[in-house]
């Protein structure tokens, strides 16, 4: 039976990348998808992606990949220290923004939506959401965004809530379990209804944003 497996967000810890998949040890038929974020903030991003390449991982547009694609597009002068930090932290923009470019806002395995952030309460269509949303949604009214929401009969598979942890109910799974903050990297199986975790080899960041 094949299996498909959803890896959190990476923020460029190749190390851990490769432990978590090799825990999973993935056969031909099996499928890997990962919820965007694979870049910036940790170690090694070109690393990652090359990774990504090579185990044909399809991953969703994170809100850092939409930033880096954003920043390359404006006039050199008018990119901001902070812009050009996130600019030399990813080690090679201009490659790594040509792949991610093509990355989809959100996935439908058929069975699963594999998105970024979440879902925008109170509209029934991915089509109906704003893009910034679906990139950064987390509090809805003051409320996360996955008590509120429908969810028409998908699995919802999300990330960029490290702060949160891992999310685990019936119908939502939240990946982002704080790799790069020296925490975990988490994935999940739905056909073993399982996670696997790695843990950081170190704080790679102290930044939460």
């Amino acid at each position: 039976m094949s299996r498909t497996f959803f890896i959190g967000d990476v923020h460029g810890c190749i190390e851990e990348l490769a432990e978590l998949v090799g825990k999973f040890s993935p056969n031909a038929e099996d499928k890997i998808y990962q919820t965007g974020d694979i870049i910036n903030k940790g170690p090694d991003s070109p690393a990652v992606l090359d990774f990504v390449l090579k185990h044909n991982i399809q991953c969703v547009m994170g809100n850092h990949e939409a930033k880096l694609l954003q920043i390359l597009n404006k006039p050199q002068a008018e990119q901001t220290p902070k812009e050009l930090r996130l600019l030399e932290s990813v080690k090679k923009p201009e490659w790594i923004a040509s792949v991610v470019s093509k990355f989809p806002l959100w996935l439908d395995t058929g069975k699963e939506i594999l998105l970024h952030a979440g879902l925008e309460p109170g509209k029934n269509f991915l089509e109906e959401m704003e893009s910034k949303n679906i990139l950064t949604v987390r509090l809805w009214n003051e409320k996360p965004w996955y008590e509120q929401a429908i969810f028409n009969g998908r699995t919802i598979i999300f990330g960029h809530w490290a702060m949160n942890g891992l999310v685990d109910f019936p119908h939502v799974k939240g990946l982002d379990t704080g790799c790069v903050y020296g925490k975990l990297l988490t994935g999940y199986c739905p056909e073993e209804d399982r996670f696997y975790q790695v843990a950081a080899k170190k704080v790679y960041s102290n930044i939460h944003r």
